[in-house]
């Protein structure tokens, strides 16, 4: 701390000056790159406002094995680092921009820190860069491996939610099959979460075919009640949008499961019912083909001589 807060205002100018000369370019960069490389400096400048700005900058400009040497400033102060909210990007840079190989300190810290650090509100991010850029390494899918042993409260945290849609993107197909069988553990539960909501919508757009199957199938073998209960609600909804949005015939099964009277009826009590039976044309076979009708009785705008308004146009 004491050699941190010798003068935040000197490591301010310090940071003005060493970003002039990088945006300078030519030899103006060797001598900007020169300070950087004195001891610590990375390390002070890393968890101000100004100075982190300056090395993720310095990382962009410069070639690979510099930007190796600048990163290894923060070697033995990743932890530090991740929890602070300037020093976190950093390290996003850092994961960006090197191999797994070049930034290797980096996840040998975290492999040794509690894997609670999934759940900080920045460490989320640096758990999201390493499945984005490194999730094949080695090293890598071990430390991911440890934090989704912890799946289940995951996904229903805050922060730690991110990184669970993440590796159901990025990750490993093992992984992803993990994350896939607690979800269906307790899907309905997860699906009226606010934060595991978004991991049941991101499993179903990027699971497998066999994976999507599988969730659309446990959804569809509840009660209509128990569905038409969850598609009127905030998060739920957004589910139940996704469900549609999966290949024939889960979508028509869906509708059909939406489309009785008493599930009509509890979809109209909310704004988020009443969005769905709108969008996604869920109200009754007799509305449904009135609307159809009447959509192709409408003149289009192209036949009646005018040209398609794009959409946003309004707010151009």
């Amino acid at each position: 701390a004491g050699a941190r807060g010798r003068g935040e205002g000197g490591d301010a100018e310090l940071a003005g000056r060493i970003a002039q000369r990088l945006n300078a370019g030519g030899d103006q960069i060797v001598i900007a790159v020169a300070s950087l490389l004195e001891r610590g400096v990375v390390r002070r400048l890393a968890f101000e406002p100004a100075g982190c700005r300056v090395v993720q900058l310095a990382l962009e400009k410069v070639d690979r094995q510099t930007a190796a040497d600048i990163a290894g400033g923060l070697s033995g102060h990743v932890v530090e680092a991740l929890r602070s909210p300037h020093a976190n990007y950093v390290l996003q840079k850092i994961i960006k921009v090197l191999t797994a190989r070049e930034a290797g300190f980096l996840v040998a810290e975290l492999s040794k820190a509690s894997p609670d650090l999934a759940r900080h509100e920045y460490g989320c991010r640096i758990f999201c860069r390493l499945l984005e850029h490194m999730a094949s390494d080695p090293a890598t899918a071990k430390l991911i491996d440890g934090v989704l042993w912890e799946t289940e409260d995951l996904l229903r945290h805050t922060f730690g939610h991110h990184v669970v849609e993440c590796a159901l993107e990025h990750g490993l197909p093992r992984q992803r099959e993990l994350i896939i069988t607690t979800l269906r553990k307790n899907l309905l539960r997860n699906a009226w979460n606010r934060n595991a909501a978004y991991v049941v919508e991101k499993a179903l757009l990027y699971g497998t075919f066999e994976d999507q199957t599988a969730l659309a199938e446990d959804f569809l073998n509840c009660p209509s009640s128990d569905l038409a209960q969850l598609a009127r609600s905030q998060f739920g909804s957004m589910v139940v949008r996704a469900l549609l949005r999966l290949p024939t015939p889960i979508p028509h099964r869906v509708q059909d499961h939406l489309g009785g009277q008493a599930a009509q009826a509890q979809l109209r009590t909310t704004k988020h019912g009443r969005r769905l039976l709108e969008d996604q044309a869920l109200a009754s076979p007799k509305g449904r083909w009135r609307r159809a009708k009447r959509a192709a009785l409408e003149p289009t705008a192209a036949s009646a001589g005018q040209a398609p308004r794009s959409k946003g146009a309004e707010s151009i």
